[in-house]
């Protein structure tokens, strides 16, 4: 409550009274119970760490990494903390602050291997967390609804994404925002400011989960639900490059696990289509084009697609007006998947993904 009001001094205050509590009750457990002893340790480390005691939040760690009685899960759990508490105090050294949260992104199977993926796949997804987050900050800060072009200059220069290296697993990345630096320029919002990354989240877990309920109850725009429904679908797998990828808060270990799979891309692209109204009755039926995006001019209304076949075509899909840039923009020279509607001789736009 605190923190949503914007009392950031009140909030790590009583984060660290809540730490101090967890460490008592750590103390007082039997080594009988594991399980219970392994959850209060991660507790207390993240506490001490939302409390911004970075030296407690370390000492904590290291103690209870030492216990040879601690569950795997609670030492795998306070190794991601740690790595956490590092980066962000040496940042913070520097004069660089982040909002709240640590978006830990972890993609495996296919062709992702044990601290390794392919640089291409990787870059695809940083891009869509980077997207995602941009769209969540200009619907904080209550921005009208972009269609063309990125994030305002303003928005850019403040609130910056970061990239970290993660610990092993399979192949993980982290990404967190900073902070913008002329707080003066932000007071007024300083409290949506700070629910940057909890309402990414929450976004994010709708979407994956509940996209036809809980999401325009978090989302009410239905624009900006949009966006939000077809930039977590560039996320989820289609089962050739890689079958899982899992978001979570890597500063609160106990929340749970956003789960993207195969099925989860069929589940969003059904709620990507409620959300659009359905062509004229004159037009046929949707048909599919695969091939490599090679042109886009969303001004003027239209992409253009070298389709796979042998010889390779050129389709000219029109009505593209609907697509937007931070989705469609990095497509441009990847393989994708073009619903159009036919009309005549002309393709009607309804909907791209990549086909990766």
């Amino acid at each position: 409550m605190a923190c949503r009001s914007g009392d950031f001094q009140k909030a790590e205050n009583l984060y660290r009274q809540a730490a101090a509590a967890e460490v008592a009750a750590f103390a007082a457990l039997t080594s009988d119970k594991r399980r219970t002893r392994g959850v209060t340790a991660v507790s207390a480390v993240a506490l001490w760490y939302k409390g911004h005691d970075y030296p407690a939040a370390e000492r904590s760690a290291y103690l209870y990494l030492a216990e040879q009685d601690l569950p795997d899960f609670a030492k795998a759990q306070i190794q991601n903390l740690l790595q956490v508490i590092w980066t962000t105090s040496t940042a913070e050294k520097a004069g660089v602050r982040f909002v709240r949260g640590d978006v830990l992104v972890s993609v495996r199977g296919g062709e992702v291997i044990l601290g390794g993926a392919p640089l291409d796949l990787i870059l695809r997804k940083v891009e869509g967390v980077q997207a995602a987050l941009f769209r969540t900050v200009e619907m904080l800060l209550e921005r009208p609804f972009r269609k063309r072009g990125g994030p305002s200059s303003e928005i850019q220069s403040m609130f910056r994404p970061w990239l970290f290296q993660a610990p092993a697993g399979s192949y993980q990345f982290a990404v967190r925002m900073q902070e913008p630096a002329q707080g003066e320029l932000w007071e007024a919002a300083r409290p949506k400011v700070g629910q940057v990354t909890s309402t990414f989240f929450k976004v994010l877990r709708a979407s994956a989960t509940d996209p036809d309920t809980e999401l325009p109850t978090i989302v009410p725009d239905p624009d900006y639900r949009g966006a939000f429904l077809t930039l977590s679908r560039n996320l989820a797998p289609t089962g050739k490059s890689f079958e899982l990828l899992e978001v979570r808060d890597a500063s609160a270990p106990t929340e749970p696990v956003i789960t993207l799979g195969l099925q989860t891309r069929g589940e969003l692209n059904s709620a990507i289509r409620k959300l659009r109204p359905p062509r004229e009755l004159l037009d046929g039926e949707p048909i599919t084009i695969r091939g490599t995006l090679r042109a886009v001019h969303l001004d003027d209304d239209w992409l253009e697609v070298t389709t796979a076949e042998d010889p390779p075509g050129h389709v000219h899909v029109e009505e593209a007006g609907d697509a937007l840039d931070d989705v469609v923009g990095p497509m441009v020279n990847r393989k994708v998947l073009v619903t159009v509607v036919p009309r005549g001789t002309k393709r009607l736009y309804r909907d791209i993904e990549l086909d990766e």
